[in-house]
């Protein structure tokens, strides 16, 4: 399981085999302030609630608000390799701590490498990272134009007969210009018809609409879970096959990514705002005119929604797993690939979910 600290202040603790946690609990409102006082109550909570968890249960442990954590507890979660990760405001990881086990990092970060210096083997993955993510695309618009009664058999029609020209991309200098004109083509078109069940602005990747910040948010998670898998398997994070490599962004993680989005994230968030169960002022802070990041309130929704698919079994490769163990065995996939034990990589799509 994946522990959520989500509530500030918190301490994070460890006795024995076991995380323990200082959830802070406000004063009563209506109780007198004298008797507070007595209690050393000022205006910071003092009084906390423990809540433990034996950490062979636990896989994570997600900082989302400011909250202190003993040495204790850091060196055991490290000893049973569970990840500490620090997300942000938007949902990105922007910190995290393990074990320094070098799992195999040279003989398979060689292999990496050599692979992404190999423009047929890079650019098969590649191929294989957008077919998915499109494929996954049409499949989710083909499911909501049944549930919703909508019509999206133009968009539909004019991004299968677009997919199909993956294929047949020859390799060259201009193989990943043209790979990436179709994925935008695809994705302009996805985006278009879900806009027809909820206005909103376009996808922005850095908007901050409320829709754009909820989707963003969510990505946020997804992320994290796709770096932490690729760190596990000891795969560079930031040396990618189709994503171009800059300075402090995790290439991989983002062609990785591709092929979760719709599974994970879009799934979960969108539906929240065709029903109306997110988007009120109460889910959002609103930063200046017209833009907005998720209240505590809002990010907790859209945390539960994506770590229910997160944790949704589905049957992949004859087996039932969890979408996070997938996302875990897609990378271990990738690792074999590059070092040829495996000749070919399968993307994960959205249909096994059905």
């Amino acid at each position: 399981m994946d522990l959520i600290i989500d509530a500030y202040g918190t301490y994070v603790g460890a006795s024995g085999e076991r995380i323990v946690l200082g959830l802070p609990v406000k004063p009563n409102p209506n109780e007198p302030k004298r008797k507070r006082r007595k209690r050393g109550e000022g205006k910071a909570p003092l009084r906390r609630i423990k809540k433990e968890y034996p950490i062979r249960r636990l896989e994570k442990i997600v900082i989302l608000r400011p909250a202190s954590i003993s040495t204790h507890a850091v060196k055991l979660a490290i000893e049973h390799d569970v990840d500490i990760v620090y997300l942000g405001a938007f949902g990105k990881p922007i910190g995290r701590i393990f074990g320094s086990d070098a799992r195999g990092l040279a003989t398979v970060r060689r292999a990496q490498l050599e692979t992404s210096t190999n423009p047929a083997r890079a650019l098969f993955l590649a191929k294989s990272f957008v077919a998915a993510k499109c494929q996954n695309q049409i499949a989710y618009l083909k499911f909501l134009m049944a549930k919703y009664s909508a019509n999206f058999e133009r968009e539909i029609l004019q991004a299968e007969t677009l997919l199909k020209t993956i294929d047949l991309l020859p390799p060259g200098e201009k193989a990943r210009e043209q790979l990436l004109g179709i994925e935008g083509y695809i994705a302009d078109r996805y985006w278009r018809a879900i806009g027809q069940l909820h206005r909103f602005p376009g996808r922005i990747p850095q908007g901050r609409d409320k829709f754009n910040s909820a989707i963003n948010y969510g990505y946020g998670i997804l992320y994290n879970e796709v770096e932490r898998a690729c760190l596990y398997v000891g795969l560079d994070p930031y040396l990618g096959l189709y994503h171009s490599e800059r300075y402090g962004k995790p290439s991989l993680v983002l062609d990785l990514v591709e092929e979760f989005r719709v599974p994970v994230v879009d799934s979960a968030v969108i539906p929240l705002f065709i029903e109306k169960k997110i988007g009120k002022m109460s889910d959002f802070v609103e930063i200046t005119k017209s833009q907005y990041q998720l209240s505590p309130e809002g990010k907790a929704k859209i945390v539960e929604a994506v770590f229910n698919n997160l944790n949704r079994r589905v049957l992949w490769k004859r087996k039932r797993r969890s979408l996070k163990d997938i996302i875990e065995e897609q990378s271990r996939s990738l690792s074999h690939y590059f070092l040829g034990k495996d000749p070919s990589y399968q993307g994960f799509d959205y249909p096994r979910m059905l």
